[in-house]
């Protein structure tokens, strides 16, 4: 999953990924799950809204890694 997002924090603050790569199984996932999965996959304390703006499956070989 390729994907562009925003992660506020409870105690100010935020994080942005554009174009961030993230394993996932399977061929979909919701934009609620993957929330849930960029807040742990990265173990983010404090982690409030999540906004995923932008989001693509992409199987392995069909993206640049470098």
């Amino acid at each position: 999953m390729k994907f562009d997002a925003r992660v506020s924090f409870t105690n100010g603050g935020h994080v942005e990924a554009k174009d961030f790569l993230l394993d996932i199984q399977g061929s979909s996932v919701s934009p609620e799950r993957l929330a849930e999965m960029i807040v742990s996959a990265m173990n983010l304390l404090r982690a409030g809204p999540v906004t995923i703006t932008a989001m693509r499956v992409v199987r392995r070989g069909e993206h640049q890694d470098g």
